[in-house]
C-alpha cells in the first residue's frame, strides 16, 4: 500500500483525472449520503439464479478473476518502466505511451496495473485514464473489478462510484461483482446509505441486475455493519426476494435478527434453511445459539413482581421461580440441528449451553449435549465435563455424577479440584461417608491437593454421624496442611470431643488452631493482632512451637519493633527452660 502524499500533485484522485479529459455530467447527486426515502420500500428487487458466493478477499489479486496471460512480459516491463520515470523527464503519459496505443488490451491493463507496487497510487491512476479513454473504458470484467478492489482497499469512495459511472456512460460493462465490491466497501466504513444507493440505481444505470452476491454483500451491510437496527425489516425484505439465497445469505440474516432481538423470525429462517438442505456458516450458528442462551439467563435471572396491597403499589426484583426458560429450548434444538449437519458452534458458546442447562437442572440434555462433543473432541470437553459434574452434584443426581465420574477417570482426564469438592460434598450431604473417603483417598492418589472446603465437607459429615476419631484427625491434618477451618466446623468437632469427653485433645486442637492463626498473623504482617494473640496463649498456658517463636521474632526484627516483642519471647524462653529442668531431673 502507498501512503498518500501531502502534495497537491500526488493527492490526484481518480475523478480529477478523468475529468481533466472528460467533463460530461455524470449525476455524482445521485451517490448522496443523504436519506433515501426509498430505502426502506425498495420499487424493485430483482429474482436471480443461484450462484456461488465468495467470501472476502485476502488479496488484491485473488480478488480478481485473472485472465490469460496472451500478453508478453516484455511489454508490460516496458510499459511499467516508462511510467515509473521521473514526472520531469515526461510531459504526459499520452505522449510517453504513445507506442503502446495499438497494443493496448485488457489484459495488458491489467498486467499494468497489478504493478501498482511498482508504479505508485498516482501513475496507476493516471494510467488507467488514459487506457480508459484510449479504449472508450471497453475493459473486461476483471480490469473493472480490479480497479474498483484497488480503489476501496485505499478509502477512495468519490473515486470508486466515478468509475462506475463513468464506464456505464462510455457503454462500458459493470459487473455484478464491481458492484458487490463497492458495497461492501462502503458498508464497512458505516456509509450504509450510499452503499444502499449504490444497490437500488445499479439496473437502472449500470444496466445490471444483482445476483447472489450482490445480496449477499447488502445483507452483510444491513445485518452485521448496520448498528441501528432501523433497516432489519428491509434487510429481510430483501431476503424474501431473493429467488435462491445460499448459505451466505440465511447467514447474514440470522446474524442480523438475532443483532436486533428478532429471535422467533431467526427460527423460521433457520428452519427454512435446514429444509432446503443448506448447512449456516459457523459465526451465524454461534450468534443464534448463543444470543438464545443469553436470552435464557436474562429470563431466568430475576423477574417483576408488583406489590398491590400497598398504599401506593411498587414492584420489585425476585429470583424467578421457573424451572425452564422458554428461550433455552430453542437453542438445543438449534444444536441438534447443526450437529446432524455436521457442524458444532464455538467452545465459548458450548460452555454457555451447558452451564445455562445445568442452571436450569435439565441435566439430562446437558448429559447429552456432553456425550456428542466428545465424540467430535474439542478442546472444550474437559472444562464441559467439570460443569456438567458439578450441576449434577447439586442437583444431587448420584448415578450419573458417579458414572460421569468414573469416565473421567477411565479417560485419562485430571478432574479438577472443583469437581472432587462437588462429589465429597454431594456424597456427605446424602450421608454416603464411605463413597465420600473414597473419593478423597483417589484424590490424594491423583496428587490433587485439598482445600479447606475438601476437608470441611467431610469433617461436618462425621461430626453429624458423631465418629469424633475420624472428624479430629482430619480437622488436625486440614490444620498441618496450613488450611483455616471455619469457625463452624472447629466448634462442631470441639462440641463433639466434649460430649465424648476427649478434653485433652480438645485442648491439643485449641494450641494447634491457635499456633495457626498467630503463624498466619505474622506473615502477614499483622504485628499487633499477632501480639495480641500470643499473648493471650501464653495466659491460657500454651506455648508455641520454636518455628513459631522464630518467625513471631523475625516478623517483628523486619519491621524493626523486636524490642516490643522481647518481653514475651523471654517469657518462652524461660518456659522453655523450665521444661528442660523438669525433663533432666527425671
Amino acid at each position: 500500500m502507498f501512503s498518500r502524499s501531502k502534495t497537491k500533485h500526488e493527492a490526484l484522485t481518480l475523478a480529477s483525472i478523468l475529468f481533466k479529459n472528460f467533463t460530461p455530467d455524470t449525476g455524482f447527486s445521485s451517490f448522496s449520503s443523504k436519506p433515501n426515502s426509498n430505502l426502506t420500500t425498495p420499487n424493485h428487487i430483482f429474482t436471480i439464479p443461484k450462484e456461488p458466493a465468495t467470501r472476502r478477499p485476502v488479496s488484491l489479486a485473488a480478488r480478481i478473476p485473472q485472465v490469460p496471460h496472451t500478453v508478453s512480459v516484455s511489454t508490460v516491463n516496458s510499459v511499467c518502466s516508462l511510467l515509473s520515470k521521473d514526472v520531469h523527464q515526461t510531459a504526459s503519459i499520452g505522449s510517453l505511451l504513445n507506442g503502446f496505443k495499438e497494443k493496448l488490451s485488457s489484459e495488458l491493463v491489467l498486467q499494468v496495473l497489478m504493478n501498482y507496487k511498482q508504479l505508485g497510487r498516482r501513475k496507476t491512476l493516471e494510467f488507467f485514464s488514459w487506457a480508459g479513454f484510449q479504449m472508450r473504458f471497453q475493459f473486461d470484467d476483471c480490469v473493472v473489478e480490479y480497479m474498483a478492489d484497488f480503489l476501496g482497499r485505499r478509502k477512495l469512495f468519490d473515486d470508486m462510484k466515478c468509475l462506475l459511472l463513468t464506464v456505464s456512460l462510455h457503454k462500458g460493462r459493470v459487473s455484478c461483482r464491481t458492484v458487490s465490491t463497492c458495497i461492501r466497501f462502503l458498508g464497512r466504513q458505516g456509509r450504509i446509505r450510499e452503499a444502499l444507493c449504490v444497490f437500488e440505481e445499479m439496473e437502472s444505470k449500470f444496466g445490471c441486475r444483482p445476483d447472489n452476491l450482490v445480496y449477499n454483500n447488502v445483507l452483510y451491510v444491513l445485518c452485521k455493519k448496520e448498528s441501528s437496527g432501523h433497516l432489519i425489516d428491509f434487510a429481510l425484505a430483501v431476503f424474501r426476494k431473493i429467488e435462491s439465497p445460499d448459505m451466505f445469505s440465511y447467514s447474514n440474516m440470522l446474524v442480523g435478527l438475532c443483532k436486533f432481538g428478532r429471535f422467533e423470525i431467526a427460527l423460521e429462517v433457520f428452519g427454512d434453511m435446514c429444509r432446503t438442505g443448506l448447512v449456516p456458516t459457523r459465526s451465524a450458528v454461534n450468534v443464534l445459539i448463543g444470543e438464545l442462551c443469553l436470552l435464557s439467563v436474562k429470563e431466568g435471572a430475576v423477574a417483576k413482581v408488583r406489590v398491590k396491597n400497598a398504599r401506593r403499589p411498587f414492584k420489585i426484583l425476585v429470583p424467578n421461580v421457573h424451572e425452564k426458560s422458554g428461550a433455552i429450548q430453542p437453542a438445543v434444538a438449534v444444536f441438534w440441528e447443526v450437529y446432524k449437519l455436521g457442524l458444532l458452534p464455538s467452545t465459548f458458546v458450548i460452555i454457555r449451553l451447558l452451564s445455562e442447562l445445568c442452571q436450569l437442572g435439565n441435566m439430562e440434555e446437558a448429559v447429552r449435549v456432553l456425550k456428542a462433543v466428545e465424540g467430535r473432541k474439542l478442546s472444550c470437553v474437559e472444562e464441559g465435563y467439570c460443569i456438567v459434574m458439578k450441576g449434577l452434584c447439586e442437583h444431587c443426581c448420584v448415578e450419573e455424577a458417579s458414572h460421569l465420574f468414573g469416565r473421567m477417570l477411565s479417560q485419562g482426564m485430571k478432574p479438577k479440584l472443583t469437581i472432587y469438592n462437588s462429589v465429597i460434598c454431594m456424597l456427605c450431604k446424602l450421608g454416603n461417608l464411605d463413597g465420600a473417603r473414597s473419593v478423597f483417598k483417589i484424590m490424594n492418589k491423583k496428587r490433587c491437593l485439598p482445600d479447606s472446603c475438601t476437608y470441611s465437607a467431610l469433617v461436618q459429615a462425621y461430626c453429624e454421624a458423631g465418629i469424633w476419631e475420624a472428624a479430629y484427625d482430619l480437622l488436625i491434618e486440614m490444620l498441618g496442611l496450613g488450611c483455616s477451618p471455619p469457625f463452624h466446623t472447629y466448634g462442631l468437632v470441639d462440641k463433639l470431643l466434649r460430649e465424648n469427653e476427649q478434653t485433652d485433645l480438645c485442648f491439643k486442637l485449641e494450641r494447634k488452631l491457635e499456633t495457626q492463626v498467630v503463624q498466619k498473623l505474622c506473615k502477614d504482617g499483622r504485628l499487633d493482632d499477632a501480639y495480641e494473640k500470643l499473648q493471650s496463649m501464653i495466659e491460657k498456658g500454651f506455648y508455641p512451637p520454636v518455628y513459631v517463636s522464630d518467625a513471631f521474632k523475625n516478623a517483628f526484627r523486619k519491621y524493626g519493633k523486636l524490642k516490643i516483642a522481647q518481653d514475651l519471647l523471654e517469657t518462652i524462653d524461660d518456659m522453655d527452660k523450665t521444661e528442660e529442668k523438669q525433663l533432666s531431673c527425671q
